[in-house]
């Protein structure tokens, strides 16, 4: 009992429960916040599936169908090969189980299927396409960039914004520096 009765002993041990305290619930409030984003990110903001990820799969399935039309004309045939394969990449980062650096993942394929169905696109406008083929290939091109916008627009960017906004910001940048909170938030523009 002799040692609760020291002062010094009971402000170091004050000291000691409030930094303990801030780090376990500066720890905890940071994931939180990332966590939203990222259930923001794969189920919507309201878990109504209008996401991301939805977005995303639905640039997979265009990109799918501007092959099929690709398929037709030997002179593109690269191109619907590196169509296909950006568009399975991302088809099975979609279809993985873990998040740990899922949406930067996801970003990459995404910016990668995005240049490779401009090259496609590109390279059918050279070709004497017949005149439905000519249609399906603008209305798929301009259906896959519409995603791409929806996606700009998307709740989870601000979502993610603000993750990125509280990391920066102090204590988070110093608890983020010796606990294991998830780096700065993927923006998808």
């Amino acid at each position: 009992m002799n040692l609760l009765n020291n002062k010094f002993l009971c402000l170091v041990l004050m000291a000691v429960l409030i930094a303990a305290g801030t780090w376990i619930g500066g720890y905890k409030g940071l994931n939180s916040l990332y966590s939203q984003a990222e259930d923001v990110f794969f189920t919507g903001e309201r878990g109504d599936g209008i996401c991301i990820a939805n977005d995303l799969a639905e640039r997979a399935a265009a990109a799918a169908n501007l092959v099929t039309i690709a398929s037709n004309y030997a002179g593109v045939q690269d191109e619907a090969q590196a169509v296909t394969s950006a568009s399975a990449e991302l088809s099975a980062e979609l279809s993985a189980t873990t998040r740990d650096g899922h949406i930067a993942r996801l970003s990459e394929r995404n910016r990668k299927l995005d240049s490779a169905m401009t090259s496609l696109y590109n390279a059918l406008g050279e070709e004497s396409l017949m005149a439905q083929h000519e249609k399906y290939r603008q209305s798929l091109y301009a259906d896959f960039n519409s995603r791409n916008d929806t996606i700009s627009h998307d709740p989870y960017n601000q979502y993610a914004q603000d993750y990125n906004q509280a990391l920066d910001g102090f204590p988070a940048s110093l608890l983020a520096a010796i606990t294991p909170v998830p780096s700065q938030a993927v923006i998808f523009y």
